[in-house]
């Protein structure tokens, strides 16, 4: 099967409406992060993970099996430009941990619609905004969350403002121009160099309407649309993450995939 038609199949199964223009990015954002799970499971389990299309479409939409941001934002990327928009992709600084010395590992796109600009991202794990945020704005509120956009240049900073937490920067985000090949160095790095944080942590999430749920390491979290905290519990055996795994995150990992993973998060945690 050829790109388009497999653009076709994804979109298919968003099963989007007939709205069009920011309506239509809105439903293509919330539909897939309710549908396809971020994951870090093929990363984690040492798996090769190809960036070009027809083999990513086919291991993410098709086999159910999950991805992290390169995956997911290139397709986001190749499904807007399907339909019509003017986008393309950036590479984005992680800023969760506060270092503003953090590489470029962060694929996302920006959205020129209607004389505005916006960042489309559908691959942050559980920190993933469910909506556009406008970087002409100072502010964009999603929800229960408050996003606070600082533009300085081609450098965008986007902070999380989440009910009774404290402000969380999520990213600086480079609007330079950049091309396929910068992002398979950084996706070479996030998924195959020893020290990278998805080859020794497990972490999978899906967003809905409703939840947030996560798998870190170990740990299996929910929270509600209000940000409130009301499921944690431990990940004990390679059963339990593998029925969290098909049921809450709605993928199909290979079981050897699983049962890799399984044994690297417990020997990681008895260390």
């Amino acid at each position: 099967m050829t790109s388009a038609p497999m653009i076709e199949e994804y979109l298919h199964r968003l099963a989007l409406s007939e709205a069009k223009g920011v309506a239509l990015v809105t439903e293509l954002i919330e539909k897939h992060l309710a549908r396809y799970a971020f994951s870090s499971l093929n990363a984690l389990a040492g798996q090769p993970l190809s960036l070009q299309t027809d083999a990513l479409f086919e291991r993410l939409v098709v086999n159910q099996q999950g991805g992290y941001c390169f995956e997911h934002n290139k397709i986001a990327y190749l499904a807007l430009k399907h339909l019509g928009f003017k986008v393309r992709s950036v590479l984005a600084r992680v800023m969760l941990n506060g270092k503003p010395t953090n590489p470029r590992t962060h694929r996302m796109n920006v959205l020129e619609l209607d004389g505005e600009t916006y960042l489309v991202d559908v691959g942050f794990g559980n920190k993933t905004p469910r909506g556009l945020l406008n970087i002409n704005q100072r502010t964009c509120t999603i929800g229960h969350d408050t996003y606070q956009i600082t533009r300085n240049g081609d450098v965008v900073t986007v902070v999380l403002h989440e009910p009774d937490q404290p402000p969380l920067t999520l990213y600086e985000v480079e609007l330079y121009d950049v091309v396929e090949a910068d992002f398979e160095v950084a996706h070479f790095y996030s998924h195959q160099h020893p020290e990278a944080i998805f080859v020794n942590n497990l972490v999978v999430s899906l967003i809905t309407a409703s939840h947030r749920y996560l798998i870190r390491n170990q740990q299996f979290l929910v929270w509600d649309a209000a940000g409130q905290l009301i499921t944690d519990q431990s990940i004990d055996s390679l059963e339990a993450l593998t029925q969290l795994v098909h049921e809450a995150f709605l993928l199909q990992p290979p079981k050897t995939v699983l049962e890799t993973v399984f044994a690297k998060v417990t020997a990681n945690a008895a260390v």
